[in-house]
């Protein structure tokens, strides 16, 4: 920035001159340098002064007032500066200067205008970055200093993030004014919940803002550490099979309608054992109608390492999917690059039946993966075996999946299965087959993606006797305009012994159309589609057409609308099918048509659809078979709110639904759920109304549901190996690292393990529970002269006990002084507290120490030789030091002198111009 001092016109009294020349300066510059032109036209000496005014923040460097004397026809030309310090307002400055005679008279005056760029700096810092609790019942204070060293006033908000470990977290504000050059300390006080203080550690993120734009300014981090004699091993980075559970049980009761009650009980959660963990997930539910209650989803799983076992219900969504009660096991190499799995399951709904063993059929699987956590790379293959007595037939089937990324572009993936299946009634064997494969990929702007899957018909995996091709293709045509292009074809026709009718089915669709860029807050899509469905199972809905497949075909227009409002408040969708028909029992094509409609407000949904036509054989023959005469009709309605209440501890989740069509007639709706969480217990409300309307059938039933969720601990789980550490500490005063019968144990003596902080109880113990396998860090720390080694843990057993002998150091003190001389030491702020000076040993920075208000310091020191060094950057402005570095030794128990830091000034420089006739 150039700042441009903008002069008064010319003043001439009594042939005295006076004037001032335009100067300009860069915008980095703290200095003003103005030269003022004096000029004695009379036949007489002149005598006077030249006084000048600053505003805020700015310094005349040779004072405020300037005595002149000129002799007759004398000029002079007088350098003036100016300091613009950090606490000048932002804007125009005027700096003042008046010329007065001896009498004190004024002769002239001129005004120089200086623009002050505006400055808007904030810095927050803690003043206790790392807080150390031993008493559970004291409140927490945090305390944030926040610095305006900026030149205009500004208004800020600080966020106080607190952890809290109920899967939430708390904010809390605090907003203040900040004049320019000021320093503020924001105080928060609170009492740490039971859950959080149950951690040994937790983080406080405070954040500032800038009113009232909220821009952000700055970002701390407060580290509150308990440090009580035994703790637990806590990580919420653990990887692998490592999991974090949040241990709950939940009972309910339930009533449907007038005659069905039902209680559940299910819950989850896991916890650490010395190798691995257990972890145990179970649900039970009973009917009044029933003698035995169901027990699914329930199972036991133990996680060791890279190995897991698991027992009870198992479900398995492989090829060919396996659901009941068994056992399953896998493994995972150290490389983690390889992995089996094996399992063995019993085809049974609830782990606890009165049926045979075996009954309801069995399977099993052995499966190897390649690179089970690298998915743009991996292999797999799988054997399936499953007994069915309901087909009366054994299913072995035996396949390889892949998956395979050329590059960033081109991704590819597929699977190939092989099949044999033995049937009992008959003694045949079917081969059968699938394979399936899925692409995706980008040629310039042309973007590809589609799949392709088949099967034979007795194959006897989930998708039996099918084909299937899928292809989509997009390109943007023009600026930011997309065409699109999706094409899907299916048969359907697999093939079964024990079934009479063989099922068959074709379904094609085509669809083309252009996603035109967003204009404003409106977004729009228009396209052709084209579908064909043609099937043969709703043929005995139609008896005159039992012995013909029935078909639909339809060509229609698609357009969609979408809209935002501009501060995202409202958003609202419009789409609209139209197009016509081929029906199996009319010759001419008859109009079908859908409208849908949503619109969102912040907690509120409401969604609307009418169709005309039907768009399946499903809605074709079912709507015959009520009336042959009514053409498909379908208008569905339903709003939908959810909200939060009394600071979010009540949740209200709401609705109303209304569906009117030929074949379900009409049937109102609506539901709301309620839920009121605390910290221990979730208390539960659910409950819906349902209303069945058609032809002579009339049905209401309402559904109410009230339970409560138990909250237990949250624990984070590790699958390694666990140990506890027992560690004993004590003051080592002969130093041969061995407790002695006249030494002493040292009681309340901060000890840091892993960054986890221990105190020890009064016989200097600690303990360290569940400590997973591993290195880990003994810091070093120096308390009332005493400190231990730095040393790495190497845990490799369930239990370890160790040593830590406590040695005496030494003490190093100093202090700082300054020395200057009054009249040529430039301006400057004396501060005696606040300098910093590292200590290094062997050129590694061990700690940093700052002067109190005395401008001393002192430090507890190993044994053995340091350099101590002066921070510059910490001294007053205008000061400096000339001997910054300091060599020096410690001797346990002794204390050791530094020699002073004389801290000098820098001096004036005074330059001087003088021009004559």
């Amino acid at each position: 920035m150039i700042c441009s001092l903008f002069l008064s016109a010319q003043n001439k009294t009594g042939n005295i001159l006076f004037d001032i020349h335009e100067k300009s300066f860069s915008a980095d510059s703290r200095i003003l340098d103005l030269v003022v032109v004096i000029d004695n036209n009379r036949n007489e000496s002149f005598k006077g002064k030249l006084k000048i005014s600053t505003p805020t923040g700015f310094r005349s460097i040779l004072g405020q007032e300037i005595f002149v004397d000129l002799q007759k026809n004398e000029k002079r030309f007088v350098s003036l500066k100016f300091f613009v310090g950090n606490n000048a307002d932002a804007g125009d400055a005027q700096i003042n200067l008046i010329l007065t005679n001896e009498f004190d008279q004024k002769i002239g005056k001129k005004t120089a205008i200086h623009q002050v760029q505006e400055s808007s700096i904030l810095q927050m810092t803690a003043e206790n970055p790392q807080i150390f609790r031993d008493n559970n019942l004291d409140s927490l204070k945090i305390r944030i200093k926040v610095s305006n060293k900026g030149n205009r006033t500004q208004q800020t908000t600080l966020v106080f993030k607190i952890p809290d470990y109920s899967d939430s977290n708390h904010f809390i504000e605090q907003h203040g004014t900040l004049r320019p050059q000021q320093d503020s300390t924001f105080t928060f006080s609170f009492l740490p919940s039971k859950e959080l203080l149950k951690q040994s550690n937790f983080t406080i993120n405070v954040t500032g803002f800038k009113d009232p734009d909220k821009e952000l300014f700055g970002n701390t981090r407060i580290s509150v550490q308990s440090i009580s004699h035994t703790q637990k091993f806590q990580d919420e980075q653990q990887k692998g099979f490592a999991s974090t559970t949040r241990n709950s049980i939940t009972a309910s009761y339930r009533r449907v309608g007038n005659d069905l009650d039902m209680y559940q009980i299910l819950g989850n959660g896991g916890f650490n054992v010395a190798s691995g963990y257990i972890f145990i997930n179970g649900n039970m539910f009973m009917m009044n109608s029933q003698t035995d209650p169901i027990v699914n989803n329930t199972y036991i799983s133990y996680r060791r390492e890279k190995s897991e076992f698991t027992l009870g219900n198992i479900s398995r969504l492989l090829e060919m999917s396996l659901f009941g009660r068994g056992i399953e096991y896998s493994f995972l190499n150290a490389a983690k690059d390889k992995k089996i799995e094996v399992g063995f399951i019993e085809q049974s709904f609830s782990l606890f039946e009165r049926n045979s063993f075996l009954q309801n059929g069995y399977g099993f699987y052995v499966k190897g993966i390649l690179n089970p956590y690298n998915f743009s790379h991996n292999l797999s293959s799988i054997y399936i075996f499953k007994n069915d007595p309901y087909e009366k037939a054994k299913h072995h089937l035996l396949g390889t999946e892949f998956t395979h990324n050329f590059n960033n572009l081109w991704q590819t993936s597929s699977k190939l299965y092989g099949g044999i299946s033995i049937y009992d009634q008959n003694g045949a064997t079917k081969p059968s087959l699938a394979f399936e494969s899925q692409y995706s990929g980008i040629i310039k702007k042309l973007n590809f993606n589609g799949n392709i899957f088949y099967s034979s018909d007795y194959y006897p995996g989930n998708r039996r006797g099918s084909l299937q091709i899928q292809q989509n293709a997009n390109l943007m045509v023009f600026k930011k305009h997309y065409a699109f292009a999706n094409v899907f074809y299916s048969n359907y026709s697999p093939k079964y012994y024990f079934y009479q009718t063989q099922l068959s089915s074709d379904n094609i669709k085509m669809e083309a159309g252009l996603n035109f860029a967003k204009t404003g807050s409106f977004g729009h899509s228009f396209a052709y589609q084209y579908q064909f469905e043609k099937s043969n199972s709703y043929n005995n809905f139609l008896p005159q057409l039992q012995k013909n497949d029935l078909s639909i075909q339809a060509h229609r227009i698609v357009e969609s609308t979408n809209w935002m409002s501009v501060n995202k408040k409202h958003s609202a969708i419009l789409a609209l099918d139209l197009g016509f028909a081929q029906y199996p029992n009319e010759e001419d094509q008859e109009f079908q048509g859908k409208i849908n409609f949503n619109y969102n407000y912040k907690r509120i949904n409401f969604t609307s659809q009418y169709q005309i036509g039907s768009y399946y054989l499903s809605e074709y023959a079912f709507s015959q078979l009520i009336d042959k005469n009514e053409k498909y009709k379908k208008l569905n309605t339903s709003v939908y709110y959810s909200s939060n209440a009394f600071k979010e501890k009540l949740s209200i989740t709401s609705g109303l639904s209304y569906t009117d069509d030929n074949i379900y007639g009409k049937s109102p709706s609506a539901f709301c759920n309620l839920k009121w969480q605390t910290r221990l217990y979730d208390f539960f409300v659910n409950s819906s109304l349902y209303n069945y309307s058609s032809a002579n059938m009339r049905n209401n039933i309402f559904t109410i549901e009230a339970g409560v969720t138990l909250n237990l601990q949250k624990a984070t789980l590790s699958t390694k190996k666990k140990s506890d550490i027992y560690a004993f500490a004590f003051y080592d005063k002969n130093n041969n690292n061995i407790f002695d019968t006249d030494e002493e144990t040292a009681s309340n003596y901060l000890i840091n393990i892993n960054n986890i902080a221990f105190k020890t109880d009064s016989e200097g113990k600690i303990l360290y529970k569940n400590v997973p396998f591993g290195k880990y860090p003994l810091k070093q720390s120096i308390q009332g002269g005493w400190y231990y080694d730095d040393q790495m843990l190497d845990i490799s057993q369930y239990k370890l006990e160790i040593a830590i002998p406590l040695h005496q150091n030494g003490t190093v003190a100093g202090h700082i002084n300054y020395e200057f001389d009054h009249k040529t030491a430039v301006d400057f702020n004396p501060r005696a507290n606040g300098i910093t000076l590292n200590v290094f040993r062997d050129d590694i920075l061990i700690e940093t120490v700052s002067t109190d208000d005395n401008g001393e310091f002192i430090s507890f020191l190993p044994i053995g030789n340091y350099t101590i060094v002066l921070n510059a950057n910490s001294l007053p402005q205008n000061t400096y030091c000339e001997t910054e570095r300091t060599h020096f030794s410690v001797k346990a128990g002794e204390l050791y002198t530094l020699p002073k830091f004389v801290i000098k000034v820098k001096e004036k420089k005074i330059h001087s111009k003088k021009f004559g006739n």
